[in-house]
């Protein structure tokens, strides 16, 4: 039964030695999976650190030009409040003109109306200056709030402020901006 006991012996000895071998594999395996898993992690790790830091950064960016076109916005916004102020300044200016101006604001701007069956309507507080002035058009008693209006046949020129102000309000605008603001 020794022969027995040694081939049982040189079998479990023969296992122990393939077990031992077969766990230094598996650890060398093990330490190998976990090492390849430390750079797999190590390297997503950097990605996802970069993606973060560009999308950090995108994000400022957008912040910041988000604030930079409401501080915009709100300076234009102002610019357009204080040019608003400029020209009801100036309307009430226009409403209160000199009669020798407001003369020679009206000739201005009827001057070359040939017609002299026109008839003309003026502030109250203007009319005996117009009629004196002889502009060769009939003044009317109708009174106008500011500026005047010219009736020539079925055409109607309108001089009151407001609305000279309100169709060149574009121009003046940029006239004012660029005095105001430059």
């Amino acid at each position: 039964m020794a022969g027995l006991e040694n081939i049982l012996n040189k079998i479990i000895e023969d296992a122990k030695t393939k077990a031992d071998e077969i766990i230094v594999e598996a650890e060398d395996k093990k330490n190998t999976i976990v090492e390849n898993r430390k750079d797999d992690a190590k390297f997503l790790a950097d990605k996802i650190n970069e993606i973060s830091k560009r999308e950090r950064e995108d994000i400022l960016k957008r912040v910041k030009s988000s604030a930079e076109l409401k501080a915009r916005d709100d300076i234009l916004a102002e610019k357009h409040k204080v040019i608003d102020r400029v020209l009801e300044k100036a309307i009430v200016e226009l409403e209160n003109l000199s009669e020798e101006d407001f003369v020679k604001f009206v000739k201005n701007n009827v001057e070359g109306v040939e017609d002299k069956n026109s008839i003309l309507d003026v502030p109250s507080k203007y009319r005996e200056a117009v009629k004196n002035a002889n502009l060769g058009f009939k003044v009317s008693n109708k009174d106008v709030d500011r500026g005047f209006v010219l009736h020539n046949g079925n055409l109607i020129y309108n001089g009151d402020f407001r609305a000279i102000v309100k169709s060149e309000r574009e121009e003046l605008e940029k006239f004012l901006a660029e005095k105001l603001f430059s």
